[in-house]
């Protein structure tokens, strides 16, 4: 049985609902959106996967993002713009030194991966 990537997205979830640490609040916050994009990332490639596209083994992030960002399909195209949205997200998330990732800003990213993650079901993705 393989992982269920949608997990990823309900432990997003959990962790901007239910921190028990207050001094760490923020990597509760940060490993919430980081959470948010591996879901919703995993779930498109392996979609492309699924359609028979080859996924390269460098710069897989960008591979993916383009090949729905490319598409002519219109969903699709959602899709890469809203992954390439949350990629930022992530980024700061995981490597910005600076404090400014708070609860609205995870509920944000958390928001879109479950945008992307609805669209991907109506493509068949899930």
């Amino acid at each position: 049985m393989s992982f269920n990537w949608e997990s990823y997205i309900q432990l997003a979830d959990e962790l901007i609902a239910y921190q028990k640490q207050p001094s760490i609040l923020e990597a509760y916050y940060r490993s919430a959106i980081s959470r948010a994009y591996y879901g919703v990332f995993c779930i498109a490639r392996n979609f492309l996967i699924k359609k028979g596209i080859s996924i390269p083994k460098e710069n897989t992030h960008k591979f993916v993002r383009e090949q729905y960002t490319n598409s002519s399909n219109w969903l699709e195209k959602k899709i890469g713009t809203d992954l390439s949205r949350l990629l930022l997200d992530r980024k700061n998330a995981d490597y910005d030194d600076q404090p400014s990732i708070d609860v609205q800003r995870a509920k944000f990213a958390v928001q879109i991966s479950k945008e992307i993650f609805k669209n991907l079901q109506k493509l068949g993705a899930i």
